[in-house]
């Protein structure tokens, strides 16, 4: 945290409680009307979505494959050097030919399979004057990838630059550590492949993955943008309707199971000016009701820039620049997390005014305006996301996903405003016990062990 950093501390804090409610707060609940993605299931198991978007000449097209993310490889990197190499040579193309005709047809491609992710996305954006062009450059890498040697090691290689230097970063090391114990054996603990399985990794191993799970029984393709949703899917059929393969068997991984005690992980960076500070524990899975009492809680936790962790360590104490607390789910259980990097000097109070508010949050009701005040925060939040195309096209593929009513997401806003006070308590006093909350700091460890060595055992890395 730089001078000015903390100069603008007080500033801040000054001009939001110059300006606390001084915009104009509607009491209506607000109503959304989403363009329905009625899902059409071709005759080999390709599922097309798509969503006419007809205000700009853009498109955007998105190919989601169940099944080939990383937490199904049973080597790490696998899935993600897979996803890596689709724009690397496919279809006769090298890796250069492949970025110059998406750049002759107007179009940005990419692909990934995040670490704890599902599934392997590739997707392509682009002006709709060409879009069936560029969908077809897209077609080919799913379909025909060749996953050339020499592109390999250089896309190995930075991946492997990436890991080493994601450990160098005190902020990466504490969320790494800290989802090693929330997840424990579970493959989402993985935060990024270790260098000693990407060292192993061949191409080969690539092609076999993407033979086994590339599929069309596990493809999603959809769209949105200023295309007609018959034409989008006529054309889908068109190029991919004669690819057969068999269906991959996709089972998840059994569930992580919660915590019955604290973890407190003290890493040490000697002379550290800061500590960075991960708090957290094991949720639910993403179709589970208590999502709705957990996404207002969090906004009175630490979710928005006037939940009680801003306001408290960042405009009142000065303790930190940032933090912010996140919840997640997915359909295996998520994750909550508290993240914050405080200075060494406030690494202790800082620690204790979070469990103190997880505390309070099991053990007192919310107070009634901060309750409405969450709420519509987290309603607004919600619609300005729908603002994004991308937002959009995301919103209707989970539906589908997760088997949502088709009116799911128009229930939104009022499902978040009807939460009451006392289903925000059950869900922290259900999964936010601070007894059971994991805790890693990596920072100064002479300065802060006793801070820490006060709440229990504590381990070091």
């Amino acid at each position: 945290m730089t001078r000015r950093d903390l100069l603008a501390i007080p500033a801040a804090a000054a001009f939001a409680a110059e300006h606390l409610n001084r915009a104009p707060i509607s009491n209506g609940n607000l109503t959304v009307k989403l363009p329905q993605a009625g899902p059409v299931r071709l005759p080999n198991g390709i599922t097309v979505l798509a969503v006419e978007d007809n205000r700009l000449p853009i498109a955007l097209v998105r190919f989601q494959v169940e099944g080939a993310g990383a937490i199904y490889s049973p080597r790490p990197g696998v899935a993600e050097l897979t996803a890596e190499m689709l724009r690397e040579g496919a279809a006769g193309r090298s890796g250069k030919q492949i970025v110059d005709e998406a750049a002759r047809l107007g179009t940005v491609l990419s692909s990934s399979a995040p670490a704890g992710a599902e599934v392997a996305t590739m997707e392509g954006s682009g002006l709709t004057s060409r879009v069936f062009d560029w969908i077809d450059l897209l077609t080919s890498l799913v379909l025909h990838p060749t996953f050339p040697a020499d592109e390999f090691s250089g896309v190995r290689q930075r991946m492997l630059v990436l890991a080493r230097l994601r450990v160098t970063r005190p902020a990466n090391v504490a969320q790494d550590r800290a989802y090693e114990l929330i997840f424990g054996s579970h493959p989402a603990a993985r935060f990024t492949p270790p260098p000693a399985s990407l060292a192993t990794i061949t191409p080969e191993m690539l092609a076999a993955w993407h033979r086994e799970r590339y599929t069309p029984g596990n493809l999603v393709v959809s769209c949105i943008g200023r295309v007609r949703s018959a034409a989008f899917a006529s054309h889908i059929e068109k190029r991919l309707g004669s690819w057969k393969a068999p269906d991959a068997n996709v089972v998840l991984p059994p569930n992580p199971l919660p915590a019955t005690a604290r973890h407190i992980v003290l890493i040490d960076r000697p002379g550290a000016a800061q500590t960075e500070l991960v708090i957290g524990g094991l949720l639910f899975d993403r179709r589970d009701p208590d999502w709705f009492p957990m996404l207002v809680m969090n906004s009175v936790f630490g979710g928005g820039i006037s939940s009680r962790l801003v306001r408290i360590l960042r405009y009142e104490k000065g303790y930190v620049f940032s933090v912010q607390s996140i919840a997640t789910a997915s359909r295996f259980p998520g994750v909550w997390q508290v993240r914050a990097a405080t200075r060494t000097d406030a690494t202790a109070d800082s620690i204790a005014i979070v469990l103190e508010q997880l505390r309070r949050l099991s053990e007192e009701p919310i107070p009634s305006a901060e309750l409405e005040a969450a709420k519509r925060g987290a309603v607004g939040n919600f619609a300005l996301n729908l603002e994004q195309p991308a937002q959009v096209l995301t919103q209707s593929y989970l539906r589908h996903r997760y088997g949502f009513s088709t009116d799911y997401r128009e229930r939104y806003p009022a499902k978040i405003m009807a939460v009451t006070s006392g289903e925000a308590q059950a869900v922290a006093q259900k999964y936010l016990a601070p007894d059971r909350a994991h805790l890693v700091a990596v920072g100064d460890a002479a300065r802060i062990r006793p801070a820490l060595e006060k709440l229990g055992k504590v381990e070091t890395a």
